[in-house]
Formats: C-alpha cells, structure tokens, sequence
C-alpha cells in the first residue's frame, strides 16, 4: 500500500513537472514572437524613412513612444486584472490584438495609420508579461523559479534577433521577386509584406491557449484567495519605497540602454558603416541573439556565485555591474570607424546588459505577496517601458538631430545616451541597497 501510495506521488510529481515546464516553453515561444512583432521595425527604418519622408524622430516615435503609451496606460489596470481574473483568457486577448494590428501595420498607407497601428501592438502586449510573471510562482517552487525566469528572459532577445534575421530574408525575398498588388490597398513594398508576415503567427498562439487550462493560485497560510486591496498593496510598496524604487526607478536606466542597442544598432550598421541591410539584418540578428540569450542564461550562476561569495543583496549588485560596463561599451562602439569592431563591442554591451534582468523579476515576485504580484509586475512594465522603450530610441534620434546635427553621429548619441543613464541609475540603486539587506536577512 505505501509503495502504491509513494508511485502514485511521483506520477503526480512528474506529470505537475511536465506541465510546468510545457507551459515555460509555450510562454517563451508567445514572448519570443511577440518580440518579433515589436523589433522587427528597428530593421525596416531606412525603407520606412523613404517610403514616407520622415525624420529619425518620427521613425523613434514607431519604435518607442507612440508603441509605449498605450503600453504602459494598460499595464497597471492589466496588472490589476491578472491578480483577480482568467490570466489565460487576458493572455489570449493580448495576442489577438497585437497580432492583427502588426499585421495592420503592414497594409499602413501614411504615417498615421501606422502610428495607430504600433499603439495597438503597444496595447495588446501589456497583457503578456504580468499574467506570465503571476502564473510563474504557482508552477514554480523557490528553487526553479530563477531558472525558469532565466528561460522566459530569452525571449526578447531571441524574438529581437528572430525579428532582424527573418525580416532580412523576407525582404531580400520581396525585393526578389514580382511586386504583391492588393486592391484598394495597391501595391505591397517588402516592408509591408515583413509585417503581415510577422504578425500571422499570433493567431496560432491564441488558438493553442485556448485549450490551456489555467493553473491555481497558490497563497501562504498568511495570505487570503482575494485579491489584497489597492490601497493595503500601496502601504506595502510605500514601507519598502527604497527597495522598490531601486527596482522599479533604478533598472529603467540600464533598460534605456538595452533600447537603444536594439532600435538604433542595425541602422548604425546600415546607415554609417554602409553595410547592406540583408547583411545587417542577418549578421546583427545572429549576435543579439546569441548574446542576449546568453545573458540571460547567466543571470542564475552570477547570482548563485555572488550568493556562495556571501555577496549581500547582490540582485542590485548585478544591476550595478551591468550598468556600468554597458555603458562603456556602448560609448566605445559609437567611436569605432570598422563596422566589425563596432559590432565586437556592441555584442558585449549586448550580452552585459542582459543579465541582472531575469534575477530583478525574481527579486520583485519574491519580495511581494502573492495577490499583488501582477501590480508589481505591471509597475515594472510601466517604469521599464517609458524609459526605455519610450526614451531611448527617440533621446538617440534626438542627440543625433539636435547636439551633433549630422545623421552619421548616431553611434556616438548611443554612446552618450550611456554615458548621462549610468551614473543616475547608480545613485538610485545605493538608495535601497541597505533596505534590499534588512529585507533579505528579515526573510531568513
């Protein structure tokens, strides 16, 4: 009977096990490909700039703000939904969204209809992260959650070098080949085609969630099923205001300049060291696939490391190191006059960038409570997206335009771009150093 009993645990184990894990992998899939639909126009900005004679900041507006403002406006309310309703039916409804306007975008005749178009990818993407980051706890114990955070993590960069390598092909292809007439919307240019083809995807992924059932909340003998009111998770947030501030205020800094790595690099490439944007697109999309990937990955053994040296709140540690040596290598890649050196170093501030960032969304969820974790997450979304998604780009168009006024400067904004975040985001982060310390010794 107790043998019975004790295989019967191990199915139960193994199979919750195999859930867990299936769900990671679709998660990541659905990341990654949202990710296509988002970076996939920091290709296309030079057939975008001369199909429609616009300027470098109305094509950082597509890449940043005017994506961002309906972003970060639903997050929170997202977030807040997530903690009380279906996360699974808010994931679907995200992905519909972002998938037919990505789409949208690519039979956009004018500068508006894109913008509108962006917004609503914008606003269909807030859906993602902060039901992912709620369901992450419940099928995931304390020992695997930093793993399978490091694995989600990769989607970004996985979907930003999917985006450029795919949107390469695509447009070789569609340059290749007889122009693609529709009526009323009259001919396709290879831009277009790249997005209706980006965007398909997602209808796939919907109909696959529709058959996900959604896994339980689980709580502490402390915390109740409800969702903990709005007002009691602000008290809670605003006795730990440093903590989180570092967090929440601190991280956008380096997020600023992940951003512009990713809008700016393969115009860079394209526009001052005149490589082909076939060649940009594969070449560039193979290294911040790599080592984006890569940082991520090493996120867990840099902190297990950093844990075995007794290095005490070493997740704001993390964010220190990287801030700093991206910035450095950012600023040196702006000076190199050999489009391959300027990549080497673009790869490194690539791969340090990425790093602390798996280990802050752990430290956010485990420092929460269980019922205000999609806030926390949709805050994070808000904070880390109006600076860096809604900033970088267009501070790198801004520099470029307006302080050194010539188009072939734009590797030298980056630089500075890097050069003005870092030092801010330092101060910030020594603000809730010690508080991190007393919270972290209080959880022992």
């Amino acid at each position: 009977m107790k043998a019975h009993v004790m295989t019967s645990d191990i199915k139960e184990q193994t199979s919750k096990g195999f859930y867990a894990w299936s769900l990671l992998v679709l998660f990541t899939l659905t990341y990654t490909f949202s990710f296509v639909d988002r970076q996939v126009i920091n290709l296309l900005v030079e057939p975008i700039k001369d199909d429609m004679d616009l300027t470098d900041v109305q094509i950082s507006y597509l890449q940043g703000l005017i994506f961002v403002i309906p972003y970060v406006l639903l997050s929170i309310p997202i977030g807040r939904l997530v903690d009380v309703f279906s996360r699974i039916y808010v994931i679907i409804s995200g992905i519909l969204v972002w998938s037919i306007a990505t789409m949208a975008a690519g039979l956009s005749g004018n500068y508006t209809q894109l913008a509108m178009a962006r917004g609503l990818v914008g606003a269909g993407e807030a859906a993602l992260t902060p039901a992912v980051w709620s369901m992450f706890p419940d099928i995931f114990n304390k020992s695997q959650l930093a793993l399978a955070m490091s694995i989600f993590s990769m989607a970004p960069y996985l979907g930003a070098g999917i985006a450029l390598i795919a949107g390469a092909q695509v447009i070789e292809i569609s340059q290749s080949s007889p122009p693609i007439e529709l009526p009323i919307i009259g001919t396709l240019q290879p831009w277009q085609i790249t997005l209706i083809i980006c965007g398909a995807p997602g209808i796939l992924f919907a109909l696959i969630y529709s058959c996900i059932k959604e896994p339980p909340r689980t709580a502490t003998e402390t915390q109740t099923e409800e969702a903990m009111p709005l007002s009691e998770a602000i008290g809670f947030m605003k006795k730990n205001w440093k903590v989180y501030l570092a967090f929440l205020g601190g991280s956008p800094f380096l997020i600023i300049m992940l951003y512009s790595i990713q809008a700016w690099s393969p115009t860079l490439l394209i526009r001052v060291h005149e490589w082909d944007i076939s060649y940009a697109g594969r070449v560039y999309g193979i290294v911040a696939l790599v080592t984006g990937s890569l940082g991520v990955l090493s996120s867990p053994l840099v902190a297990h490391v950093m844990n075995n040296l007794n290095l005490k709140g070493y997740p704001l540690l993390m964010l220190m190191m990287s801030t700093v040596l991206t910035a450095l290598f950012l600023f040196i890649a702006g000076l190199q006059k050999d489009g391959m050196s300027c990549l080497i170093f673009l790869a490194l501030a690539s791969f340090f960038v990425t790093i602390p960032l798996p280990q802050l969304a752990v430290t956010l969820q485990t420092i929460s409570p269980n019922k205000m974790r999609g806030l926390v997450a949709g805050i994070f979304v808000v904070t880390g997206n109006v600076m860096g998604m809604g900033l970088g780009p267009t501070f790198v168009a801004f520099f470029t335009e307006n302080i050194f006024k010539d188009p072939m400067s734009v590797g030298m904004s980056m630089g500075l771009l890097g050069l003005v975040s870092a030092p801010i985001a330092l101060v910030i982060y020594l603000n809730g150093y010690r508080d991190l310390l007393d919270i972290t010794e209080a959880e022992k």
